[in-house]
């Protein structure tokens, strides 16, 4: 199966036809196109009201909102608003300051088992120049401040995506990455996956 940029419908319905055809797992491919990547990237990832914490102790953070993605020369990039209270925690509160700037980071994609990696996280630039340098100042302090891998779970948008499209009652029994490729239009993943309909 293969889907060039991710229509939804007719996604559903090329599944739905492929589940009735082929009784046990087989190869296929899927292609998210940039709606789909961002998609994927803002309900993963920006899960709790729309931030990625990329570090939370409670009274100091740092997070991400307003999430836009892009696929460049084989990394993901990811443009966003970074918001961060950087300093010493004392009981529930940070004592510090508070910080903010226009960000991108970027990261590789690989797969393993139902989840897509992103791996080799970086920030590639901040806007800001004190935040950018407060940054940096904790990064040499702790340099476990900010993760240098995230997982989405393929499976998961697939299920929502895909399958839920029209109120199928296809079931995804199984599913499992065996290549990713990144392409300047779309996150091309070929994979194995079982389906039953009731």
């Amino acid at each position: 199966m293969n889907i060039p940029r991710l229509d939804h419908r007719f996604a559903a319905a090329l599944v739905v036809a492929f589940a009735l055809s082929v009784p046990a797992a087989a190869q296929s491919v899927l292609s998210i196109g940039p709606r789909g990547v961002q998609t994927l990237v803002t309900q993963q990832l920006f899960d709790r009201n729309g931030r990625w914490y990329l570090f939370d102790e409670g009274g100091c953070f740092t997070y991400l909102d307003s999430p836009r993605t892009q696929i460049v020369r084989g990394r993901l990039v990811l443009r966003a608003q970074l918001s961060s209270r950087l300093g010493q925690q004392m009981g529930s509160d940070c004592v510090g300051s508070d910080f903010a700037s226009s960000v991108t980071l970027s990261g590789r994609l690989h797969g393993r088992g139902h989840l897509l990696i992103l791996d080799d996280i970086r920030i590639d630039r901040i806007d800001d120049e004190s935040t950018r340098d407060a940054l940096n100042l904790a990064l040499q302090v702790d340099p476990q401040i900010l993760p240098n891998a995230a997982n989405i779970d393929a499976s998961d948008f697939v299920r929502q995506q895909v399958l839920a499209i029209g109120g199928s009652r296809t079931r995804l029994e199984g599913f499992r990455i065996l290549n990713i490729t990144t392409r300047a239009d779309a996150v091309v993943i070929e994979f194995n996956l079982n389906l039953s309909v009731p």
